[in-house]
């Protein structure tokens, strides 16, 4: 038990880096709202606070505020920066008294309010432990403890399939589909949309020339260099194999997209295979002998996670 009044003493704290604090309290019991000092707090503040940073040119100190979930959360935020302030002033005043300049040792936490991370009690508690501020005292300052970078994942496996779509021709082609790219190790996918305008042959039969596709299976393809689902919105070409489907039955007819302009900021990015080769799926293809077309993979989906077709 504290020999203060209103205040829980820290022992044994150390920081992140392995500093020791020499000295630390936990200043408790703030009047409901308020962010008046209790004399137990000064005490403490004068008789070991303050002589403890005083007792080397390094010292260093570390202040937090603190509100319980007591009221409203942004008046407690404030309350909290208040409880923090008044507890910088008057560790200040005492150390004034002995010659010491405390802004020079000082690092002040404006206040958690009522949101400090380990804050479990109910909506509704007002208990003296969170109606508080919070000093440690160390005879150096604590080394800042950044963490690692996270290391990038590169990825140059990839999936891709149609979701569907169509294109119509005599012999002036217009495509229409939608397509989707699997990120095969950041497990993300998007979707695409290519629209391209070229020429293609067709043997005109009732409904007419052109065809309609639905969804297809995935077809795996690699990149030259790590790449990410932006980079796929770019200029591409579709052909179409000769070919024709009815409902289920396909002969030929595959899709070829190449994407042409995937870039970072070493240059050009390859796939392979290129063009990417992919089927169809069930459908309207009236026989024809192929198309080409010319135009744009614009991405037309934020990225969000692959969890299966």
């Amino acid at each position: 038990m504290s020999r203060f009044d209103d205040v829980q003493e820290i022992t044994g704290f150390i920081a992140a880096d392995g500093t020791p604090a020499i000295a630390g309290a936990r200043l408790v019991n703030f009047e409901t709202g308020k962010f008046e000092l209790r004399p137990g707090h000064h005490a403490w503040i004068e008789q070991v606070g303050a002589p403890a940073v005083a007792s080397s040119k390094n010292s260093w100190v570390d202040i937090y505020g603190f509100a319980s979930k007591a009221g409203n959360a942004v008046a407690n935020l404030e309350l909290s920066r208040n409880r923090a302030e008044a507890t910088k002033q008057s560790l200040g005043l005492q150390l004034a008294m002995r010659g010491v300049s405390l802004n020079e040792k000082l690092k002040i936490d404006h206040g958690f309010g009522e949101d400090h991370p380990s804050y479990v009690a109910g909506e509704d508690d007002n208990t003296p432990y969170w109606r508080a501020a919070e000093i440690l005292i160390f005879g150096k300052r604590p080394s800042i403890i950044r963490p690692k970078k996270k290391k990038e994942v590169d990825t140059t496996r990839f999936e891709i399939r149609v979701v569907g779509g169509g294109s119509a021709a005599i012999f002036a082609q217009g495509d229409f589909y939608f397509f989707q790219i699997v990120d095969a190790i950041r497990r993300k996918t998007a979707f695409f949309y290519y629209t391209g305008g070229g020429y293609g042959v067709s043997i005109p039969k009732i409904p007419g020339p052109g065809s309609v596709t639905k969804h297809g299976p995935p077809t795996t393809f690699t990149t030259s260099r790590s790449a990410e689902l932006h980079q796929f919105n770019s200029e591409a070409t579709l052909t179409q194999d000769a070919g024709y489907t009815i409902g289920e039955v396909s002969v030929g007819g595959a899709l070829g997209l190449s994407i042409k302009k995937i870039k970072d900021s070493k240059g050009l990015i390859f796939t392979n295979p290129n063009p990417i080769v992919m089927s169809g799926g069930s459908g309207i293809q009236m026989p024809g002998l192929g198309s080409v077309t010319e135009g744009v993979l614009a991405k037309v989906s934020d990225d969000f996670p692959f969890n299966g077709y």
